[in-house]
This record gives structure tokens, C-alpha cells and sequence, in this order.
């Protein structure tokens, strides 16, 4: 019985060292900051072909950043970690929310962006689908923070919830444009937590030869 306590508490605790080290919280940093580069984008006479190079450019740019912070940053300080079947069934917890949310927050981002560029019904955008948007990320990195073990999802949620409401907020009550801050700024909070974390796990951890494995 203490055994198994056991195994379950270093699990948990190498559980928690996916996210320890900030990576995550600065790639989906880096994915909103790609949301509002993509809104920048509209103010520009760019093709499709130039826009979306752009837009997936930063998507593949945060892919990278993430690969290769964990491969030469995490890696040699805490090995390499083999998780058993709770980590495993975490491990794909993690990927179905996070593209869960990300597909659905990229489908209603370029439904609002249609609404306010007058090609939907404006009164009904400007109601159902910034709400939806708004659910979806409370939801859904709410429920992946609670159920992955990472409080710092909490903050992301709230991050990724403000940009489409406070743009149609801007433009439609207010008259400003510029609503690619409403991007930006959340995305650079995001990718500073995890920056901090970063840097704070390289000082708290020196790198190691040898992994770690939990069965």
C-alpha cells in the first residue's frame, strides 16, 4: 500500500515537471500572438499564399520553440520520463484538449473576424460567436488546468478569453481599431510567465546524464 503511494506521488510529481519548466505556457503564448499577427495581417495587401505564410510561420516558429526547449533545455536537467498509465492517459488528455481548443478558437476567431469585416449578420456575431469563443477557452483550458494538474492553465484561459470580445468591443462601442492588441498583449503576459518559469527552472536544476523513468 505505501508503495503505491509511493509510485503515485513521484508520478504526479514528474507529471508536474511537463509544465515546470514554462514551455507550454510560452507556446500557447506564441500560438495567440499568431492570432493577432494573423488580425495585423488585415490592415496589409497581402495575398493568401503571404498572409498564411506568415500566420503558420509563427505557428511552426512556437512548434520549434517548444521541441526545442524541451530537447536541450528540459531534457538534460530532468531526463528522460516514462510515464505509466495515468501519465499516459494525462499525456492524451493534454493533446485533446489543447487541439480541441485551438481548433475551435481558430474557427471562432475567423468567424468574429468575417462578422466584423461585414460578411455575417454583425448583430448575430457580435453576440453568439464571441460568447461562444469566450466559453470555449474557460472551458476548455479550465478543464485541462484542473484535470492535467496545471494551475497555470487558469491564467491562459483568462488570456486567450479576452482578445475577441475586447475587439468588438473596441471597434463596435468604442470606434477604435487596433484590435490585434487585444491579441498581443495577452500573448506577451503568457509567453512572459512562462519565460519566468523558464528561467527559474535552468537555476533551480542542473543538467543530469542519466533519465528518469515512473512506471
Amino acid at each position: 500500500m505505501i508503495n503505491q503511494i509511493n509510485v503515485k506521488t513521484a508520478e504526479r510529481k514528474a507529471w508536474r515537471s511537463v509544465f515546470q519548466d514554462g514551455l507550454w505556457d510560452i507556446y500557447l503564448g506564441l500560438l495567440l500572438l499568431a492570432m493577432g499577427i494573423g488580425d495585423l495581417l488585415d490592415n496589409y495587401a497581402l495575398s493568401k499564399v503571404q498572409y498564411y505564410a506568415i500566420y503558420f510561420g509563427v505557428i511552426i516558429f512556437a512548434m520549434l520553440v517548444l521541441w526545442a526547449g524541451k530537447r536541450f533545455i528540459t531534457l538534460p536537467r530532468l531526463g528522460r520520463v516514462k510515464f505509466g498509465s495515468q501519465g499516459k492517459m494525462r499525456q492524451n488528455k493534454t493533446r485533446l484538449l489543447l487541439f480541441i481548443s485551438v481548433a475551435f478558437g481558430l474557427i471562432a476567431w475567423f468567424l468574429a473576424d468575417a462578422g466584423l469585416k461585414g460578411k455575417l449578420n454583425t448583430d448575430l456575431m457580435d453576440v453568439i460567436f464571441p460568447l461562444a469563443y469566450v466559453v470555449n477557452m474557460l472551458l476548455v483550458f479550465g478543464l485541462g488546468a484542473y484535470f492535467l494538474d496545471y494551475p497555470r492553465l487558469y491564467i491562459v484561459a483568462v488570456m486567450f478569453a479576452l482578445p475577441i470580445p475586447l475587439k468588438i468591443l473596441l471597434r463596435s462601442w468604442i470606434g477604435v481599431s487596433g484590435g490585434y492588441l487585444t491579441f498581443v498583449i495577452p500573448a506577451l503576459f503568457i509567453v512572459g510567465m512562462g519565460t519566468y518559469c523558464l528561467v527559474k527552472f535552468i537555476r533551480m536544476y542542473p543538467q543530469l546524464n542519466d533519465s528518469k523513468e515512473v512506471v
